[in-house]
């Protein structure tokens, strides 16, 4: 048996196509949020590309900052690292997607003076809008290794 296009199917043809165009047009186009991706999750995060963030750790605390002309991805920005103690050493230095898995990538950093860590490093680009990222950083600290993860918002 062959189904010819009749008018009422064609109808409905239409009315599923005009439905699926505006919920595609509704989710790409409209954004009335422009809040980042953790403050929509209702956590209080600093984000280290806007401000210096410290850490507090018993005795001693961590600031770090990041610096760039303009934050994007694939472009080299700069990430610097105090510690109130000289006697912290940090012993991995990496970048991680927060809000979405992006593999690690080496944050590549040196110490300048003692207590103050300076380098460079980047992030790859990524289909979302607006992306978390962790700099994440394996320490030791009197031979007792811990781990410091600082969070920053990278928007194309």
């Amino acid at each position: 048996m062959r189904d010819r296009l009749t008018g009422p199917k064609l109808v409905q043809i239409m009315l599923v196509l005009g439905i699926l165009s505006t919920a595609f047009w509704l989710r790409t186009y409209i954004d009335v949020s422009e809040d980042t991706a953790l403050e929509q999750e209702n956590t209080v995060f600093c984000d280290i590309s806007h401000k210096k963030c410290r850490v507090q750790r018993g005795e001693w605390w961590a600031e770090a900052r990041l610096q760039a002309d303009r934050l994007q991805p694939e472009s080299p920005f700069q990430l610097t690292l105090t510690f109130s103690d000289p006697a912290v050493k940090v012993i991995r230095s990496r970048l991680e997607g927060e809000t979405m898995y992006m593999g690690t990538l080496p944050a590549l950093i040196s110490e300048s003076t003692p207590g103050h860590w300076q380098g460079q490093a980047l992030v790859g680009a990524c289909t979302e809008r607006s992306m978390v990222w962790a700099w994440v950083l394996d320490i030791e600290h009197n031979g007792e290794p811990q781990q410091l993860k600082f969070l920053f918002e990278v928007k194309q």
